[in-house]
């Protein structure tokens, strides 16, 4: 991604579900504020991930997205992080289905 977020990313999708796997390094935590040591790791930080991936995700797909983080090397001492996306239709794409 960059030289900031380094690391090997997988995505898998099922139907409306998106699964994400983030890999930073022997269980370090990807984030650069916790990586570059300005910041504690604490679990609450794992939600700034969550919406960075709504975010992206939005964008890609133009439509709405929730995103909760399943595991991560702060919440649990996985060796990666990972997220599962939801997918789902907007008003306006729940009206053209309609019709």
């Amino acid at each position: 991604m960059s030289d900031r977020f380094p690391g090997v990313r997988k995505f898998k999708r099922t139907g409306d579900i998106i699964d994400i796997e983030f890999f930073g390094g022997e269980g370090s935590c990807g984030c650069p504020m916790i990586r570059d040591g300005y910041q504690e790791a604490k679990s609450g930080w794992c939600r700034c991930g969550d919406y960075w991936y709504k975010t992206m995700l939005e964008a890609v797909t133009g439509q709405p997205v929730e995103v909760e983080t399943t595991s991560s090397c702060i919440r649990n001492g996985s060796p990666t992080c990972k997220r599962r996306a939801y997918l789902k239709a907007s008003s306006k794409q729940a009206k053209k289905k309609r019709k």
